[in-house]
């Protein structure tokens, strides 16, 4: 049986009264995300989890940092010796080291120094390292806590944010590229809990479940649990457009994101969905003009829609896909509907053109027969 030792985020920490509320639904997402634990327990501060197989907890948002640890009784001679045990399995000659320590239980004899001091000391002797504070090659990490003392020598980054389910539900428009992708991510990295709205080209949803489409969101459901995805088939959209006059061809796309925009409000209020969002970044290509959003915005009659992407360059998208591991699938091709749409279309819309364009589409039969064909997918624990 293993421990881990988690530390959830300082944004936690510095709630009030409904901090319980945020680590009770951050101890039960661990138990969702990581079914193999047998125990999570909140100690000041902290949380421990059991479990009898190695774990990585940097799926799970909310967590700041996890170690495996080796937990020995609240004895200085027990927390002595497991930190020279845990130095002497990356001693080598010419390393240097330090002591981390850490003590949240003021009953223990000794204060933080007084265990850097007794422990180096101990370490030092066992090792023949020197000793460097500033940079050392070797770092012992000793947290005393009520009953127990942890020791460990390697801290993981988790990612940090809040833990879903503690924010409210969105429902976000998802094509597959890494914008979305990212938003998504961004979004349940605040609390959400989320729900994707996918458009597909093919004849069965089947078809974009087994590409790229669903291969993200199975990686996007190992950060968010029980990640919901909605299939509606792209085809009455455009055998609606695709008949209509050459003047209203230009604004196609605009007309189709405010389309896919309803989609996304229905399917989140017929969900208890507070908003919805989308990966558009401000600007980035003809579609994400500000004129444009505006005019997806209008189509929602006030129905908040969020863009957590809004202000990012499309570098910085792709270098933080790329710190994820998400980008090199998020790139591959795929058939994704505004594309198709996307030859010379308006960036600036005109609402006048649009609403007879709408007119002609009859948007309200047009929403109900495509609402209808909705098939969903749930990924992740």
């Amino acid at each position: 049986m293993s421990t881990f030792l988690l530390h959830y985020s300082s944004e936690i920490g510095l709630k009030g009264h409904n901090r319980r509320d945020f680590i009770n639904q951050l101890r039960r997402n661990i138990r969702r995300q990581h079914p193999a634990a047998t125990s999570v327990e909140h100690l000041m501060g902290r949380l421990v989890v059991e479990s009898p197989q190695a774990e990585d907890f940097g799926d799970v948002f909310g967590v700041a940092w996890w170690a495996e640890v080796t937990v020995v009784p609240a004895e200085v001679e027990a927390m002595t010796a497991a930190a020279v045990a845990e130095a002497r399995r990356q001693a080598a000659p010419g390393k240097t080291f330090a002591i981390r320590a850490r003590r949240a239980e003021k009953r223990f004899p000794l204060d933080s120094q007084g265990i850097g001091r007794v422990a180096g000391a101990a370490v030092a002797e066992a090792t023949g390292m020197g000793v460097n504070l500033d940079a050392p090659d070797v770092e012992v990490f000793v947290e005393v806590a009520p009953g127990a003392i942890f020791v460990f020598a390697e801290r993981h980054p988790g990612p940090g944010g809040l833990p879903v389910g503690t924010s409210g539900k969105l429902v976000g428009l998802y094509s597959g590229g890494i914008d979305s992708v990212l938003a998504a991510y961004l979004m349940a990295r605040r609390g959400a809990r989320l729900a994707l709205v996918h458009f597909h080209v093919f004849e069965e949803a089947e078809e974009a479940h087994v590409q790229k489409v669903g291969q993200l969101a199975a990686r996007l459901g190992g950060y968010i649990p029980g990640l919901k995805v909605h299939y509606l088939p792209y085809r009455p959209y455009h055998w609606r457009a695709a008949d209509l006059p050459q003047k209203y061809q230009p604004y196609r796309v605009v007309t189709f994101r405010r389309f896919i925009a309803r989609a996304a409000a229905a399917i989140a209020r017929r969900e208890g969905g507070q908003a919805v969002f989308s990966g558009d970044s401000l600007g980035q290509v003809a579609s994400q003009t500000l004129e444009n959003m505006l005019a997806v915005n209008a189509a929602l009659e006030g129905f908040p829609m969020f863009r957590p992407l809004l202000a990012w360059s499309k570098q910085e998208i792709i270098d933080f896909g790329e710190r994820l591991g998400l980008y090199d699938l998020a790139k591959q091709p795929y058939r994704d509907g505004c594309a198709l749409l996307a030859r010379k279309p308006a960036t600036r819309a005109n609402l006048q053109r649009v609403a007879e364009m709408e007119a002609l589409l009859d948007i309200p039969s047009l929403l109900e027969e495509t609402l209808a064909q909705d098939e969903v997918r749930v990924y992740g624990a």
